[in-house]
């Protein structure tokens, strides 16, 4: 009896072993021999890394600035934005586009002794009928460019104002390794979407407010859009993602090296470069010497 009970229970093993067997026979058949859970883990990871692989690659590709790209209504040719007692002007470029690959490459130790482009003539201004060209080449990431604006804004609005002064704004990106997303350079773009939209006053004052924020990292597209909207633009974050204007901002800081800009601030009062006295000073003086 006992030994007839062994061998039943030795049957019923058999049987488990041979339903066990065939179980994991078809179980790889269907997975080639891996399990299904680290198949389903693998290509899991490969689509993740594909999704990481493509995001790359679009961001690589929308940060690529080309070469050449337009000049805006809100510039001359030499990317500066000009505002005067009757508004910013418009459509002042000989060109409607620039391209980088055309200049040679950035000097290393600029030339202070040059005149940058399109700066009037210093011993004709005087008698040229036109109100005193005040040309700031500035970066909004930089600290003196923030002091100077802080300190002379007032000035520089009530001389426009007044009718006897314009004022030139070139927006270099000088600085764009200071921060970890191209501020600089993005702002400068955003400068003349907003000088596009809005009245002298309103760029002065959107101005003013973009560089009390200024080293705090660098603003978001979406928070440069938001305080542009404040001073009269109508802007999205996805009209500044575009960086429809960056390839003049990289044009306008090579032109500036080459022709004798250091660093920013740099700042021509009708055709002379402004190194010392008290600011307010010298542009009064331009102003009396206008014939």
């Amino acid at each position: 009896m006992a030994a007839q009970k062994k061998n039943v229970a030795a049957s019923a093993s058999e049987d488990a072993r041979e339903r066990a067997r065939r179980i994991a026979d078809q179980q790889s058949r269907r997975s080639n021999g891996k399990p299904t859970g680290l198949i389903i883990g693998i290509v899991v990871l490969v689509v993740v890394i594909a999704l990481i692989i493509g995001l790359v690659i679009w961001q690589n590709n929308k940060a690529k600035i080309p070469d050449a790209g337009p000049v805006p209504a809100s510039s001359n040719q030499y990317g500066g934005i000009t505002l005067a007692k009757d508004g910013i002007k418009k459509n002042t470029s000989d060109v409607q586009e620039r391209d980088l690959s055309t200049l040679p490459a950035a000097e290393e130790s600029p030339d202070t002794t040059k005149t940058p482009l399109g700066i009037v003539d210093a011993d004709k201004a005087a008698s040229n009928g036109k109100p005193v060209q005040l040309v700031i080449f500035q970066d909004f990431e930089c600290v003196h460019c923030a002091d100077f604006e802080k300190e002379n804004a007032d000035t520089i609005k009530k001389a426009v104002d007044s009718g006897k002064v314009e004022v030139e704004y070139r927006n270099l990106n000088f600085l764009d390794k200071a921060t970890a997303d191209q501020y600089s350079s993005r702002s400068a773009n955003a400068a003349y979407l907003v000088a596009e939209q809005v009245s002298t006053d309103q760029y002065m004052e959107y101005a003013q407010e973009i560089f009390t924020h200024q080293g705090s990292g660098g603003l978001s597209n979406e928070q440069i859009a938001e305080i542009a909207n404040k001073h009269g633009a109508h802007l999205t974050a996805d009209d500044l993602d575009d960086n429809t204007y960056r390839p003049l901002v990289n044009v306008d800081a090579r032109e500036a090296v080459n022709n004798g800009v250091a660093g920013t601030p740099t700042i021509y009062v009708d055709g002379k470069r402004y190194e010392q006295g008290t600011f307010s000073d010298v542009l009064n003086k331009a102003v009396k010497a206008k014939k």
